[in-house]
Parts: structure tokens; sequence; C-alpha cells
């Protein structure tokens, strides 16, 4: 019952912070004054020991929430509600490498296809590039003793 309450709790504290999103979003320093407020109205009664008291408290949390819900909420795009929810999306990299190019379909396009190789080309010498610095980086941090303390921190 407890770890049900805790979890209802925290949903009702992450919608509290949607909908202060919702209605402050283009101003900074009041979005963050109101979720101070939310959050000290939580740790007001966060130590109450009485169930039906809590339950009480988390029901007019929720009521209050939807009394004071935002008329258009901001959704992301991929969750449920959002503009690009349940649709089927599929790489264009993973259209474009798929083995169903035939030869000759290849041969229609031969800019893009070889322009398309030469790309991936670059972009992995890049990369090879990019984790051979990394990787003398490590070599180095990991070859170089620390420095030794100051005689003034040693004495502490």
């Amino acid at each position: 019952m407890i770890a049900y309450m805790f979890g209802a709790v925290t949903r009702l504290y992450k919608r509290c912070l949607r909908e202060v999103d919702n209605w402050y979003g283009g101003d900074n320093l009041e979005v963050r004054f109101q979720k101070c407020i939310i959050r000290a109205r939580f740790d007001a009664n966060k130590d109450e020991v009485d169930t039906r008291k809590s339950q009480i408290l988390l029901a007019d949390g929720c009521r209050q929430v939807w009394e004071k819900r935002h008329f258009k909420p901001f959704r992301y795009a991929l969750d449920p509600g959002g503009s690009g929810y349940d649709r089927e999306r599929e790489s264009p990299d993973e259209i474009v490498d798929s083995d169903q190019w035939t030869l000759a379909e290849r041969e229609q396009f031969p800019y893009y296809f070889n322009t398309r190789e030469l790309r991936k080309k670059e972009l992995l010498a890049h990369w090879a590039k990019i984790e051979k610095a990394w990787d003398e980086e490590i070599a180095s941090i990991q070859t170089q003793l620390p420095a030794a303390k100051t005689t003034a921190t040693a004495a502490k």
C-alpha cells in the first residue's frame, strides 16, 4: 500500500510540474518559482503517517490538478496524443541501404549512390580520427602520475 501511495504521489508531482510548464512555459523565472512552491507543498506533507489522511491529500491534489489543467497542454511528438504517435517511422538509411535495390535500379541513379558511398567512407574516416584522438588522450591520462600533494593539504 505504501509503495502504491509513493508511486501515485510521484506521478502527481510530475503531473503538477508538467502543468506549471504548460501555464508558465515562456517565463523561466516564473516557472522555477512555481515549481519551488509546488515542491514546498509536497514537502509539507511528506512525513504524513496516517494513511487515510495521505489518501485524502492525494485525492485532493489530483482534483486540483484536474481543475487547473491547461486547455492545450504540451505534447511531445512521439507521446500518446502527439503528432507522431503510433506512426510508422523508418530511417531513410535503412531504406536506401536495404538489399531491395537491384543493380539496374542503382544504375539509374549513379551520382546519388556513388556520392552516398563516398559520404559513408568519409564519415567512417572522420570517426576513426576521433577514436584515435580519444585513445591517445586516454593513454596519456593513464601514463601520467598524479600531481604530488602540497604540504598544506598533507598537514591537515
